[in-house]
């Protein structure tokens, strides 16, 4: 195919290649002004179609087939013309050949020459098989009679391949070319405006996940609108494709976007299992940053080699996130430390965010975000973003925390937060603190397929009024962020398993100090009146002060309504609400009643609860948060000069209103008719998951 030397070829396609783009520059660049605008503008959005073509492409035929498509092209845009003519002379040539041989004066010839063969042979003694003269001969004429019918074949495939390139060839020229502009303006994009890149095409890699939902919806509404049954299943391999391609795009990505899929990966409660599996995957299998890195960060913000500051420092990471990652030390003097490095890149993280922010507001466009409002998430994260890459702030709220707790009488000796030695803007070394991490127990036990259980010295040191075990630990981690979040108005926002270590000596260790949420006093007295009044079960109350406040607005507020809303979003108690499929696009009430507003400033209190509930869950207990927070709200209310009701009113409104909704549930009127209608949709979702289910909590709590 190839003609004169194959390393000669290649040059000579380089050559014209260069000259080719010197022509059509010298072209443009004579071109008027208008016309010149017009080609720009005309070509960019080309080169725009070709990207997010190619986008869907690798997304829906997987990344093998597309692989093997793009190859295809190219391997065609770069066949000449003649060497289509040489593909089509050599299959005919080899079709002459094949009739020559075939024709029955050579199979006659043929026959001679293997029949006077087969004598020599007998004649020198190695007469074996001297009487297979006829079949050879008659298997030679019964080819000659199979090769008639394949010769057209032969003849017509080398028609099929040179017109198949004279009409493919012009199309591949032009896509390879077009791909080949794409290329270029990536790898500029990358040394120009590299973040800008990982922008562009994080959002053409979540294009087609987006837009296969809502084909996949529309679908539905033409095809399956009385057919629950094939809509569920469809769904089912949707949430599966769907998980697989978000999980492939954060582990290509990493950065903020692993944060992202820790948050899912923890929200069981809420996301379809499939997400949840691949999420958590993609959270255990986070890449840390190669020791040399690390070594160059230490060294130049603590100033000097590292002998000088660590007598022992390990070359593996113990524990890495999103932004910093964890080695264990020792230091000159003996003391043992864990030091966190900061990692990641701080504009690489923000771009990152604005990414995902933008595709939170895409989302709420197209009525992907089933009414959650998902835009104000990531707008709170913005809010707490920068002081997750400044150490030294983070040492002061380790500081001033491990002080609070001191000072707490009911948790003073069961609380505690790690002793810092030093830190900079990237460095910060802490006491190690030795212990078993919440995460491992919790693994632990689900690998055998138990409850965990709590140690025995845990149970003793958080007893409480009689109770142990989970329930004393969790009393104590009530009490310590109602400390924060009512009294302080400044909290710990990410208490997820891994960021509690429970010591030998029983106590509780809280770490990762670096994502916390400060509230002013206009929003921590609004906390303190909607704990106490939830603690009550006083729903009207509840209600009127969700609407007074104004940070949660939903399209019908009712009542009920905004009464689920807050048990579901402020109290740890089970609800089925709060297990509502967020991608369930047609059954989950929140499509029926959408939250036009979230609570920017109280996003990382409702992530908390989530992420208690869910330890609680795990855990097999059943505590509600704001029943314990009643004292610490009353007290920061008459601090602050308002009203709050006695003892003897509160107990007797919860005992009025408890019995008013056991009623209207049992007789199925009223709010108790929606309530049960919300637990009959979460039981059923369900069962569907797992074999066996938990009676619910007989609360307001799922009430919409």
């Amino acid at each position: 195919m190839y003609r004169g030397n194959e390393g000669d070829r290649m040059l000579s396609f380089l050559v014209q290649t260069i000259d080719h783009v010197a022509r059509e520059t010298g072209k443009f660049l004579r071109l008027s002004p208008a016309k010149m605008i017009f080609v720009f503008f005309r070509q960019c959005g080309k080169v725009s179609v070709h990207a997010i073509a190619c986008a869907f492409a690798r997304c829906w035929m997987g990344r093998y087939a597309y692989e093997g498509a793009r190859v295809m092209v190219f391997a065609l845009a770069m066949v000449k013309m003649r060497d289509a003519e040489d593909i089509q002379q050599a299959l005919t040539g080899a079709g002459k050949r094949i009739k020559k041989k075939m024709s029955p004066s050579s199979l006659k010839k043929a026959g001679q020459r293997s029949r006077a063969m087969q004598k020599r042979k007998a004649a020198a003694g190695a007469g074996k098989g001297t009487s297979s003269n006829g079949s050879i001969s008659s298997k030679r004429g019964g080819g000659g009679g199979l090769g008639v019918p394949f010769l057209p074949s032969l003849k017509s495939i080398s028609h099929v391949v040179a017109n198949a390139h004279k009409s493919l060839q012009p199309m591949c020229v032009d896509l390879a070319v077009t791909h080949a502009q794409v290329l270029a303006v990536r790898l500029v994009l990358k040394l120009v405006a590299p973040r800008k890149k990982r922008s562009i095409e994080y959002s053409l890699r979540v294009a087609p996940v987006m837009t296969s939902y809502i084909l996949l919806k529309q679908k539905h509404k033409l095809l399956y609108a009385d057919k629950p049954g094939k809509r569920a299943l469809s769904w089912d391999q949707q949430h599966e494709w769907g998980a697989e391609q978000m999980a492939e795009i954060i582990a290509d990505f990493g950065g903020f976007y692993r944060k992202v899929g820790q948050i899912a990966g923890t929200a069981s409660q809420m996301m379809p299992r499939p997400y949840v599996e691949k999420f958590s995957k993609t959270m255990d299998d986070n890449p840390p940053t190669p020791f040399y890195i690390v070594r160059k960060i230490l060294e130049t913000e603590l100033g000097g080699p590292l002998g000088s500051h660590f007598s022992e420092l390990s070359r593996n990471a113990c524990a890495t996130a999103s932004i910093a990652q964890v080695h264990f030390g020792r230091l000159l003097d003996g003391r043992e430390v864990a030091v966190k490095v900061q990692t990641a890149n701080y504009d690489n993280v923000i771009s990152d965010l604005k990414a995902l922010l933008r595709t939170a507001r895409t989302m709420k466009k197209l009525r992907l975000d089933n009414g959650m409002d998902l835009p104000t998430i990531f707008e709170a994260y913005l809010d707490v973003i920068d002081e997750e890459f400044n150490f030294k702030i983070e040492h002061e709220k380790i500081d001033y925390f491990g002080k609070l707790f001191e000072e707490t009488p009911e948790i003073c000796d069961k609380v505690c937060a790690p002793r810092v030695v030093a830190s900079t803007r990237k460095v910060l070394v802490m006491r190690r603190v030795r212990g078993a991490k919440l995460l491992t127990i919790f693994n632990r036990a689900r690998q055998n397929g138990k409850r965990p259980r709590c140690p025995q010295q845990v149970s003793r040191t958080h007893s409480y009024y009689g109770g142990d075990g989970w329930n004393g630990v969790f009393f104590s981690i009530f009490r310590a962020w109602g400390e924060m979040m009512l009294t302080c108005g400044h909290f710990h926002s990410d208490p997820h398993p891994g960021n509690f270590i429970l010591r030998g000596d029983g106590k509780l260790c809280v770490l990762d100090w670096g994502q916390t949420k400060r509230v002013d006093d206009k929003e921590r007295l609004h906390m303190c009146r909607l704990a106490l009044r939830m603690s009550t079960e006083d729903y009207n109350g509840i209600a009127s002060e969700v609407r007074a406040h104004g940070s949660v607005l939903v399209e019908k507020p009712t009542n009920e309504a905004l009464v689920a809303l807050s048990y579901a979003y402020f109290d740890t108690r089970p609800s089925a609400l709060a297990e509502m499929n967020v991608m369930d696009l047609e059954n989950s009430p929140f499509t029926k009643n959408k939250i036009t507003q979230n609570t920017r400033e109280g996003f990382f209190a409702i992530r908390g609860v989530f992420l208690l509930r869910g330890m609680l869950a795990t855990c097999g207990e059943q505590m509600s948060m704001v029943e314990h927070w009643q004292d610490v709200a009353i007290a920061n209310l008459r601090d602050a000069g308002e009203w709050y009701p006695g003892r003897f009113r509160t107990i007797t409104t919860r005992i009025v209103n408890k019995a008013a909704l056991q009623t209207q549930r049992a007789f199925n009127f009223g709010s108790g008719a929606k309530m049960n209608e919300v637990e009959a949709y979460a039981q059923e979702r369900k069962s569907k998951e797992t074999s066996s289910s938990k009676p619910a909590y007989a609360s307001f709590s799922s009430l919409w």
